[in-house]
């Protein structure tokens, strides 16, 4: 913690119960210890129900379809939605006798920042990216995630009120009376993470279950997300729309972007493919980390290029 930070502290007492502890004390805790040269996308967000686990597992699957090697950690230790649909997928893979790509993953028990680096070290050691899935409220060890990340990916419902920890609008002009918890939070991390001469944090948000059809609030949200995106600091990515397509395969740890490699199933829906497919083309997964992957990020546009022409749905 320099001067300037130290002067500023004495001069507002932080709240730690609401506010967390000091960014500078959250970096602290992880920067210095050992991590694989993996490239670490966190998916977070303090709400919960907004699909950050479906979004987290579909990026896993599209990401070791395309040739790169994966690893998960799931932060929720309670729920484990992420890390049961990977086993699952482990399953299904064994029970229908076909060859799954299969990213390794791990279930965070023990809630600290040194387990969370020696868990990643332990199941990452030679992967390219490693996703982790935060839990959908505020922790430290959600903090302890996103002060290690290269890339943040928060999902985001259709609703003002899903949008509060994020900002808030004026509700006639969309202006933004001020920037959520949670934006917060994220950018003091990122503040932290810049004092310490480290690299920056890209910070994509990405609509979830959108629903067909523009509708005038839909156009709202959007209007209020770009108005957001230049006073926060993030960028909007591609979203996934409402689909039961992503639905009715997960409790089987598959995607549709397995179904051709599985005989007699039934066709994929072309657009629930492109849609996690442009997330991934969208957060440029490789290109700031290509020491040890040169030309792995070719294969996600050529997975998009080859997406098969099925009816949508």
């Amino acid at each position: 913690m320099n001067a300037r930070t130290i002067i500023e502290e004495v001069g507002r007492r932080r709240n730690v119960a609401l506010e967390g502890k000091h960014p500078d004390v959250v970096l602290a805790d992880v920067v210095h210890r050992p991590l694989p040269p993996a490239r670490v996308i966190v998916l977070a967000n303090e709400k919960g129900g907004v699909g950050k686990s479906t979004i987290a597992f579909h990026l896993c699957v599209a990401l070791a379809d395309a040739g790169v090697s994966v690893a998960a950690v799931d932060l929720d230790r309670r729920q484990q939605t992420l890390s049961r649909a990977l086993l699952n997928r482990e399953a299904t893979a064994r029970r229908l006798g076909v060859g799954l790509p299969l990213p390794k993953q791990q279930v965070l028990q023990v809630q600290s920042g040194s387990m969370l680096c020696q868990e990643i070290n332990r199941v990452a050691w030679n992967a390219d990216v490693v996703v982790v899935d935060a839990a959908g409220y505020d922790s430290p060890i959600a903090r302890r995630a996103i002060a290690i990340a290269d890339t943040v990916v928060t999902p985001v419902n259709s609703s003002f009120i899903d949008l509060d920890l994020l900002g808030r609008f004026h509700p006639v002009s969309l202006d933004v009376v001020e920037t959520g918890c949670f934006a917060t939070a994220l950018n003091e991390i990122r503040d932290a993470r810049s004092r310490n001469g480290l690299p920056g944090i890209d910070w994509v948000v990405v609509q979830n279950r959108t629903r067909k059809g523009a509708s005038q609030n839909q156009e709202r949200i959007e209007t209020a997300l770009e108005k957001l995106a230049l006073q926060a600091g993030f960028r909007l990515g591609s979203g996934l729309a409402e689909r039961m397509a992503y639905r009715e395969l997960l409790h089987l740890g598959l995607t549709h972007l397995d179904i051709r490699r599985i005989p007699d199933f039934a066709r994929a829906r072309v657009e629930a493919n492109r849609e996690i497919l442009a997330l991934v083309a969208d957060l440029a997964v490789l290109e700031p980390r290509q020491s040890h992957v040169e030309g792995l990020g070719r294969p996600v546009q050529e997975t998009l290029d080859r997406a098969p022409v099925a009816s949508a749905a």
